[in-house]
């Protein structure tokens, strides 16, 4: 097997100029959209971001095969926490998300760092989910292909985890982890035909499931009447697509938006989108779809530079994990898929979010400057021996994702 030459330790200068440049401009959005809701949004914005660039930099600092051993230890806590959620957590808004509440009592109490918050396994999940995913597809090989070595349990991982957090009930957060898992399993060489044939077998029983939930079979019915008639649309998706009406091509101006003020249901986290395109017309959401393209363009080159697969998968994952979040929130918001309560990564407020985003982003970075030199593969052979380095079957990887130039 040839060699490939071990990359530079350097970091990918133009990700990190995307990401800085997004983090200042999901910053201003806020800052803009809290008008309304309250100017404390953004400054607990602020700590959050801070937080999580000490994730991220902890992210990239740390070795990336690091997390190839503890994949199946994060895997089994945040599976804990889940479970946890779903039988102990109180309803907010319909839906059982937080395993920590810090949003009412934690409030009066000055909260975590007085930021009044909660902590959501489900989001969490996402990461966890896409490292542990990367981590059993490089340990399969030529095996990814045999339906019982591959397909079965890989169904039975992402139905795991998604089963758990559809229970809470967040059915956006689940579609999310099933789309991002099977674009992993696609990439490492799975075939397509059985990725298909498992979508539509397991797309049955779930789409009926959704069904005999009132709230969700009420926002379908809603979104396929508008789709017929726009005057029947929802009313959160009427004052988004308003909203981005008004703004036309140059928008109304920063900070002068009006339908932030009381009509925009969520301006600060749902539907901040709505009020950089009311705000910033056409050429503000052109700016952010042209910055994530950018994070989309560095991003999947970090994936197809790295040559090992775990690395390579984990580039993958992290990248398609943050571009299907931002897909899924820009079709809600101008009226294509069903209201979903699916934030805007880097522009949404929210502190579990920010910190698994900005996680997610240390780690790519980390990936983007090659794997360690030295025997580090050795030292952690040493610390976790034979036991959690062996994720269901061989420890070498023929993958396709291993190979890449």
């Amino acid at each position: 097997m040839t060699k490939h030459k071990a990359k530079k330790s350097t970091i990918d200068g133009a990700l990190l100029a995307v990401v800085a440049v997004l983090i200042v401009y999901g910053l201003l959005a806020l800052y803009s959209a809290t008008f309304y809701v309250g100017s404390s949004f953004w400054k607990r914005q602020l700590v959050w971001i801070a937080v999580g660039l000490v994730v991220a930099i902890a992210a990239y600092r740390i070795p990336y095969p690091f997390w190839q051993k503890v994949a199946p230890i994060l895997m089994l806590v945040n599976l804990l926490a889940l479970l946890i959620t779903v039988v102990y957590a109180k309803p907010v808004l319909g839906a059982s998300r937080g395993l920590i509440d810090l949003s009412a009592e934690g409030r009066s109490l000055g909260g975590l760092f007085g930021l009044g918050s909660s902590v959501q396994p489900g989001v969490l999940a996402r990461l966890v989910t896409v490292i542990y995913v990367a981590a059993w597809l490089a340990s399969k090989g030529e095996q990814l292909n045999q339906v019982k070595y591959g397909l079965i349990p890989f169904g039975m991982i992402v139905g795991l985890v998604g089963g758990l957090v559809f229970l809470q009930p967040d059915l956006s957060t689940t579609l999310l982890i099933v789309v991002t898992g099977l674009a992993m399993f696609f990439f490492a060489g799975g075939d397509p035909i059985q990725i298909a044939l498992s979508g539509l077998v397991a797309g049955i029983p779930v789409s009926l499931l959704v069904w005999n939930m009132e709230h969700a079979r009420q926002r379908l019915e809603v979104h396929l009447t508008s789709l017929k008639n726009p005057e029947l649309m929802d009313y959160h998706v009427r004052r988004s697509v308003q909203a981005l009406a008004e703004g036309g091509v140059f928008g109304v101006g920063l900070g002068q938006g009006r339908l932030k003020f009381g009509y925009l249901p969520f301006p600060h986290t749902d539907s901040v989108f709505s009020v950089i395109g009311e705000e910033g017309g056409l050429i503000g959401c052109l700016v952010v779809l042209l910055l994530f393209l950018a994070f989309a363009y560095r991003g999947y080159r970090v994936t197809l530079s790295t040559p090992d697969a775990f690395g390579s998968l984990v580039a993958f994952g992290v990248t398609t994990m943050i571009l299907t979040e931002v897909l899924l929130n820009i079709l809600v918001m101008v009226g294509i898929f069903p209201p979903t309560g699916t934030a805007l990564p880097f522009f949404s407020y929210g502190g579990t979010q920010m910190l698994i985003t900005l996680g997610g982003v240390g780690l790519l970075l980390g990936i983007s400057r090659g794997k360690p030199k030295g025997d580090w593969d050795a030292v952690l052979d040493r610390w976790w021996r034979d036991g959690w380095a062996r994720l269901s079957g061989a420890r070498h990887s023929t993958s396709p994702a291993r190979h890449r130039p």
